[in-house]
């Protein structure tokens, strides 16, 4: 059994009493061997707290405060937090080396982030410029800063730090690191946060944030930003990070951008779903008129209706098209893939059945299940709880109501209810039974009948639905709501109701309907200002056609564009591009994600 010795009373002056019984615990299982790599204060903490106050007992001077510093790192590596707050106050009172002091506040800062206090840490972190440490220990100091900066939201900071880190790199993996992290942040930034850091002192983030600027300027310009960035490498040639180039770099540089100079358009151009097909070449020829900034390929226009897929794939070959956007329905789309075997660059207008990754192929369509998606997440970020899905009975009602399901269920790992209405006949009674009107109504006559007495009851609404998504047109919606409100009783807080854009097919873009009034529902930006030009010129060509219509000369529009900003989406798969239809991005299988508006009725 160990001797208890004054140097273990010493000890409890400065750890806990429970720090103190693993001392007399683990006291047979000290190394009688030191290694050298053990008392190295800049190294990480491989053994225990108790291991390193023991030897810290055993030494004196310079020796005996390396040991304290070890402890510290162990105790904040096993989260004894009390205990390091107690051993940070004893070392602040002894005579430090600069090496020791800088250590001290290392370890301090560490212990304060894990506590939850980023900004209080990055106040004590402040070495002094006079002193002279080993590399390590200012690449320590700028990582552990840029993470501090970055957590509480300052990313001009961060960036700096971690720039100013660079030199003090030694790996090639930590430099890749460190350029890959610089980057992440810069495609966080805003562009006038972007601006005040391009005339910085530090040489490299002032390179690397006038790159960053130079790649905005092309944005949906691939070929013109491989070429910025090509100059911009011989401009900065002598920059030492150059050769560790982030990943989304690389690919742009090797990337070979061919601009398609003939591009096939597969559409229904007669018989059914010509209307639709005709308003997105419409919007198509209009995005290829105001294009000022390079020269348009030839366009030629395939009706999909008047000619199979084998013959039009046929006059493809003979007219050397390089490149395809459509066919707009599903089947057409099916037949098109099977025909062309994948042979050309594809822009397809639909989603096929099985959307898993097709070569050379790429989705963009108006999708209402990406729409109810969005709509999950926008009640979630509303912080709604219990949300309620109303839905046509059909096809179309069951397929987008899965899709808010699906994705409320991935955000908050809770199941949406859903109530299906058959027709508008069925509304009311459909939300009398959803919001257990029904059943309360039940519940009293059977309690007049037990009673055998005519008593007043009043019907009880549920409390707990707090939002309702509606997937509904305006005649439903106008249904709805009204119904809504009467089913909820007037004590009870009324949900908030939200819905898709198909409660919003007027004739011109967002009407005022008192009925509507209050309810929430996602829209492209294009249909939300009715004073946008391009909706103007829309509704002073055809005055006569709906929001419908818009949406699909929107498509049309966004899929000109799509052509030359597609290969910047696949480099660089945050990058968003604002269309006419919403904001875009690329998602898995290369779908064509559509970030929508969100706007009140009666605004």
């Amino acid at each position: 059994m160990c001797k208890i010795t004054h140097k273990l009373e010493a000890i409890s002056r400065i750890i806990s009493p429970i720090a103190l019984a693993l001392a007399l615990s683990s006291c047979m299982i000290i190394p009688s061997v030191l290694r050298t790599s053990q008392s190295d204060i800049t190294t990480p903490a491989l053994e225990s707290s108790t291991f390193y106050l023991l030897k810290a007992e055993d030494s004196t001077g310079k020796r005996k405060v390396d040991w304290y510093l070890l402890a510290l790192k162990a105790l904040i590596k096993e989260k004894q937090f009390v205990q390091s707050d107690v051993l940070i106050s004893h070392l602040s009172k002894l005579m430090l080396t600069q090496l020791q002091l800088s250590e001290w506040q290392l370890n301090r800062a560490k212990l304060i982030q894990q506590k939850g206090q980023p900004q209080i840490a990055i106040d004590n972190l402040n070495f002094s410029p006079s002193w002279q440490l080993p590399n390590l220990q200012y690449k320590r100091y700028y990582l552990l800063e840029a993470e501090l900066y970055q957590t509480v939201g300052n990313l001009p900071s961060s960036l700096l730090s971690y720039t100013e880190a660079y030199p003090y790199l030694a790996e090639t993996f930590e430099k890749e690191q460190n350029c890959e992290r610089v980057w992440a942040l810069l495609l966080q930034m805003k562009p006038n946060e972007l601006k005040e850091l391009a005339e910085h002192s530090n040489k490299i983030l002032s390179a690397w944030v006038k790159l960053m600027i130079l790649l905005h300027q092309y944005d949906g310009r691939p070929a013109e930003q491989q070429y910025a960035l090509n100059t911009w490498l011989i401009e900065n040639r002598g920059l030492p990070t150059n050769q560790y180039l982030p990943k989304n770099l690389k690919r742009l540089q090797a990337m070979n951008i061919i601009r398609p100079e003939r591009i096939a358009i597969l559409l229904p151009l007669s018989e059914q779903f010509s209307a639709q097909g005709e308003t997105i070449r419409n919007g198509f020829i209009q995005a290829l008129l105001d294009n000022k900034n390079s020269e348009n390929p030839a366009t030629m226009f395939y009706d999909t209706n008047a000619m199979s897929m084998t013959e039009i794939v046929s006059k493809m070959k003979s007219n050397g098209v390089q490149f395809v956007i459509g066919p707009l329905q599903k089947d057409k789309l099916d037949s098109f893939l099977i025909a062309s075997q994948h042979a050309y660059p594809t822009l397809a207008l639909n989603i096929p059945q099985d959307a898993t990754i097709k070569t050379n192929v790429c989705f963009f369509t108006l999708s209402p299940e990406q729409e109810a998606e969005q709509a999950a997440l926008h009640i979630a970020q509303n912080q709604h709880r219990y949300p309620l899905i109303i839905a046509e009975d059909n096809q179309f009602g069951h397929r987008v109501s899965e899709a808010f399901s699906r994705k409320w269920q991935e955000i908050t790992g809770h199941t949406a209810e859903k109530a299906f209405f058959k027709n508008l006949a069925t509304l009311h009674k459909t939300v009398q039974q959803v919001f257990g009107l029904t059943e309360s109504q039940s519940r009293i006559q059977q309690l007049r009948q037990i009673l055998d007495l005519d008593i007043e009851a009043e019907q009880r609404s549920r409390r707990d639905i707090d939002a309702v998504y509606l997937i509904a047109n305006t005649s439903e919606l106008t249904l709805l709501k009204p119904f809504i409100e009467v089913a909820i009783n007037p004590n009870v807080k009324p949900p908030k109701l939200y819905a898709s854009s198909r409660s919003n097919n007027r004739l011109n873009g967002v009407d005022k309907v008192g009925e509507l009034n209050g309810i929430e529902f996602s829209e492209m930006p294009l249909l939300v200002k009715k004073d946008h030009p391009i909706f103007v010129r829309f509704h002073q060509m055809w005055p006569e056609l709906g929001n419908g219509m818009t949406r699909l000369y929107a498509l049309g529009m966004d899929a000109y564009s799509l052509i030359e900003a597609l290969p910047q989406m696949q480099i660089f798969p945050e990058y968003r591009f604002e269309g006419q239809s919403g904001m875009l991005s690329l998602g898995d299988n290369c779908i064509v994600h559509r970030t929508v508006s969100w706007v009140m009725h009666g605004d």
